[in-house]
């Protein structure tokens, strides 16, 4: 079993989400996600979630912009067979400047219809349309 986070970074001027673009690896081509990333041991679950979202994004969040929209999902990830434990968030920002990380090919900012056929994997699809409740 894994924990980790997983964040939708939202933009309310412009109405869009934003996506990272993951590289290919051996089992799959590139996709997009959310930002996502693992938490350190006895790490609290929404500093986990800051940390990652600067790490991933270069965006410093307060932690009032953001809000806990699914407090632990959990799912399976078949090639691997890892059990993976998060909680999902969704931050709500003002700026649209990304500066990504190396682990990342591309960042892009979608409307609530462009995201879901962009997403690699049905987990998020699944997430998604929480946050994308959320919002409204």
């Amino acid at each position: 079993m894994k924990y980790s986070v997983e964040c939708w970074v939202y933009h309310p001027r412009s109405g869009r989400f934003l996506l990272l673009q993951c590289p290919p690896t051996a089992l799959h081509g590139p996709y997009w996600q959310p930002v996502t990333g693992g938490r350190l041991p006895q790490e609290e679950p929404l500093v986990a979630c800051l940390r990652e979202v600067e790490e991933e994004t270069g965006i410093v969040l307060h932690p009032n912009q953001v809000r806990l929209v699914i407090p632990e999902f959990t799912f399976c990830i078949p090639e691997t067979r890892v059990e993976l434990r998060k909680p999902v968030y969704l931050a709500f920002v003002e700026d649209t400047v990304v500066h990504i990380s190396a682990e990342h090919l591309d960042a892009a900012w979608w409307t609530e219809e462009e995201v879901p056929p962009r997403l690699g994997w049905d987990s998020y699809r699944q997430t998604f349309l929480a946050v994308a409740a959320a919002i409204r």
